[in-house]
């Protein structure tokens, strides 16, 4: 049991203001000016803030290296350029990732000296947001800066946990770093330290980024235009994927951002998300993974292994748990990942014992040197069922993710109920026949 979905849905009033498209509707001849303009034109300013930052922080970084400057310039660099992003970007609420990042570094400096344990540090990173969220009355401050604050709170988790010796400084630009501040993704602090280093951009991170770019901008005109346009809402089903569908597209888009500024700021191309194999699902297994790779390593390296020796149902259920709190109090998040623990621990169980069986390539996980016996039509059939499966489940479970957002906890509940009343509770029907199934065999 090693691959789960760890959602990595980053919200900034940005690419929220983005995903709420008024143009639902639209005849496809109104679309360019109706909407593709206003997007492209209200995203491009803050994306385009972002590419520039990262690409002084590398230019400087390359200069500094060149004159064989210390690490601590580096360092107050990358504290600049993250800090700069910050005001821009987040803008008054930035002072809250601002004070969080600065109690991260002060505790991390107290459990590199051995005043406190890391997994008190762990245990105050993961609630202490939760109660501040609590108290704090305005949701929207909230909902802006919670992707980042995880961002941050993944940092210096790792940080703690690999019980890394750094100086000081080295943790405070580490937490900072321009490139994986807002939307991300996780980096090791190895990364870094060395990526600096590295000579300036080649033409093959030249072409990533034209390429990461344009494949962001098409994600972002299909989230917010084109599928609004051309999927109506004449079904409840179709609505529903609709609205999934939309917000995959997005995440895509968050995440290609996220792949340029890193290649920008270090030449770092390493894939972020595989949304060929989030549309095709071989399974569930696998969607969770290819969701967010950085994700899915970081809590497979920082929980789950942890937990493994007590058996694997506990460190699924701690990873979805830890997963759930890094997230924040996002109730419609919450349902999704204890959903899919669920329903990714059920399908794994099933098709490990259908492989056995039937001695055939069925499994979760697509076989590496396979030695099945058995590659036929049942082994097709089989695949295909829980592919229908799986894209049954992204659209029930996808339908709780889209613009609109419930002013309050309870009001969310409510809304969950609603929209998955609509849908008839498939997915947990769905849930509860491969429960039943899985003890019947």
């Amino acid at each position: 049991m090693e691959d789960y979905f760890y959602d990595d849905y980053y919200s900034d009033e940005y690419v929220e203001a983005a995903e709420r498209s008024d143009f639902i509707g639209l005849r496809l001849d109104g679309i360019w000016d109706g909407c593709i303009v206003p997007v492209c034109t209200q995203m491009g300013g803050a994306i385009g803030i972002i590419l520039i930052v990262c690409t002084v922080y590398r230019l400087v970084c390359y200069i500094l290296a060149r004159l064989s400057c210390g690490a601590i310039f580096r360092d107050i660099i990358s504290t600049i350029c993250g800090i700069t992003l910050l005001t821009y970007i987040i803008g008054f609420n930035g002072l809250w990732i601002f004070a969080l990042s600065i109690a991260h570094i002060v505790l991390l400096v107290i459990v590199q000296r051995g005043i406190m344990s890391n997994m008190v540090y762990i245990c105050v990173v993961l609630v202490a947001p939760l109660v501040l969220e609590l108290i704090d009355s305005d949701s929207d401050r909230w909902h802006q800066i919670r992707g980042v604050n995880m961002a941050v709170a993944m940092k210096g988790m790792s940080l703690a946990l690999d019980t890394v010796n750094i100086p000081w400084h080295t943790t405070v630009g580490y937490i900072f770093h321009p490139a994986t501040l807002i939307f991300g993704p996780w980096i090791s602090v190895s990364d870094y330290m060395t990526s600096p280093k590295r000579s300036l951009w080649t033409l093959t991170d030249v072409v990533m980024v034209v390429l990461s770019v344009a494949t962001a901008t098409g994600t972002l005109i299909s989230s917010n235009c084109l599928v609004p346009a051309v999927i109506p809402d004449s079904w409840r089903w179709l609505e529903a994927y609709r609205d999934a569908f939309s917000f995959r597209l997005g995440h895509y888009f968050v995440n290609y951002i996220a792949r340029t500024s890193l290649i920008l700021a270090s030449s770092d191309s390493r894939a972020i998300v595989h949304p060929i194999t989030i549309e095709i699902p071989r399974s569930l297994v696998g969607v969770v993974v290819a969701w967010n790779l950085p994700m899915h390593y970081w809590l497979k390296k920082y929980v789950f292994e942890k937990f493994r020796p007590r058996g694997a149902t506990i460190a699924v259920l701690t990873t979805y748990t830890a997963s759930a709190l890094l997230h924040g109090l996002n109730p419609q998040l919450v349902v999704i990942l204890m959903h899919l623990a669920a329903v990714t621990w059920a399908e794994f169980k099933i098709r490990q014992k259908l492989a056995t069986v039937f001695d055939a390539c069925v499994a979760a996980r697509r076989c590496t040197n396979c030695k099945h016996t058995h590659r036929g039509l049942l082994t097709v059939i089989i695949n295909i069922l829980f592919t229908i499966l799986a894209i049954i489940q992204l659209i029930y479970l996808g339908s709780l993710l889209d613009s609109g957002r419930p002013p309050s906890f309870s009001a969310a509940i409510f809304a969950i109920w609603e929209k998955w009343q609509s849908l008839h509770f498939i997915g947990h029907w769905l849930l509860l026949g491969l429960l039943l199934f899985h003890i019947a065999t």
